[in-house]
């Protein structure tokens, strides 16, 4: 199980708004050290049951809601908080960390029960009103991104980076080779996303890996690799098209983000290059489906699932604030999977947000 009752109700696990600061701070910080820092994969039905026994109210901080993934996140989270009965409160930073750390300040004047964090970079300096939480006694949950390694937070639900950007290597490597069975160098070329994000840099290597390890020969050449500075199909068709009027050649695009590669295919279909071309990312969206669907360059995704990542966040958090149960390691990943032209259609939704 990737939960364990802690041994005693919330109030008598962590401070509540009848105990000192002190009192408080030191009971969270002591759970929040009980907890293993050995990373566990978790499925759904490990988790606790989305309900609250009491009137709660979550505040959840954002680094973003104006992408389609940071959204959908976003509206999950607030229509499973929603529907348990608990009041939300969101707030957006676009990734300034200075003003998440206002925002977090705000919630503790709020007197907040507990917080959801999507942390913004960079995470250092989101430690010190994680650092204030504790203090004031309200647990924090993070999403997507775990905050600063050793700061005070209780989990953090994620999906295995690096992993997801392996599988996608290896699919993209295992059908290149069978596509150019006689070439000596087959080139692709990599989008990154921004220089120094650590989530997309997993990702990246993952992919590198997972290309040399069913590359054998070293046949396969990373010719070349530019930031896309962003995680939007704007940003993916820009560098895409600079990618490519450079390297005509290019066999494969491998994406941080399905945005990356929904923008590439734009560029490579504005420079007849698309049928020359196949591509992969980390995400599982709704366009990037119906580009495999449509037979068109991606032909592999690892999913990333808004939804998926979001729900653990909700369980976690409400299964502590209902009867004082812990998460059994600082990091929950939701177990990688690989989408293919061939099973597609079991995750392709029409009438997803995402």
């Amino acid at each position: 199980m990737a939960l364990a009752g802690c041994g005693g109700t919330k109030d008598e696990v962590a401070s509540t708004s009848d105990k000192t600061t002190e009192t408080g701070a030191s009971e969270l910080l002591s759970l929040y050290d009980s907890i293993s820092t050995e990373t566990k994969y978790v499925a759904m039905s490990d988790l606790p049951e989305i309900a609250a026994k009491e009137s709660y109210t979550i505040g959840v901080a954002m680094t973003d809601v104006s992408t389609g993934w940071f959204k959908a996140l976003y509206d999950h989270v607030n229509e499973k908080l929603t529907e348990a009965g608990v009041t939300v409160n969101l707030v957006q930073c676009n990734d300034d960390a200075a003003m998440q750390v206002d925002q977090i300040n705000t919630f503790i004047a709020q007197g907040v029960d507990a917080i959801i964090i999507n942390p913004a970079n960079p995470q250092e300096t989101v430690t010190s009103a994680l650092d204030d939480c504790a203090a004031s006694g309200i647990p924090v949950v993070a999403v997507d991104t775990p905050p600063e390694t050793g700061s005070a937070y209780m989990t953090a639900c994620v999906t295995d980076a690096y992993s997801l950007g392996k599988m996608v290597g290896m699919e993209l490597a295992t059908r290149l080779l069978e596509m150019y069975p006689d070439m000596e160098s087959i080139p692709y070329g990599m989008i990154g996303g921004t220089d120094g994000n650590s989530i997309a840099a997993a990702r990246n290597q993952g992919a590198r890996d997972g290309i040399a390890e069913v590359d054998q020969e070293g046949r396969i050449e990373e010719r070349t690799f530019l930031y896309a500075g962003a995680y939007s199909e704007e940003s993916g068709l820009t560098t895409a098209q600079n990618m490519l009027a450079a390297n005509p050649d290019l066999k494969c695009i491998v994406g941080t983000c399905d945005a990356h590669i929904v923008g590439a295919t734009s560029a490579a279909e504005q420079l007849g290059l698309d049928e020359n071309l196949i591509m992969g990312a980390v995400d599982g969206s709704k366009s990037a489906y119906e580009i495999m669907l449509d037979d068109g360059p991606i032909v592999a995704l690892g999913l990333n699932s808004p939804y998926e990542v979001g729900e653990a966040a909700v369980r976690v958090i409400l299964g502590y604030l209902n009867d004082g149960t812990i998460p059994d390691s600082k990091t929950l990943q939701l177990e990688p999977t690989l989408v293919t032209p061939e099973n597609v259609q079991d995750y392709y939704d029409p009438n997803s947000a995402f």
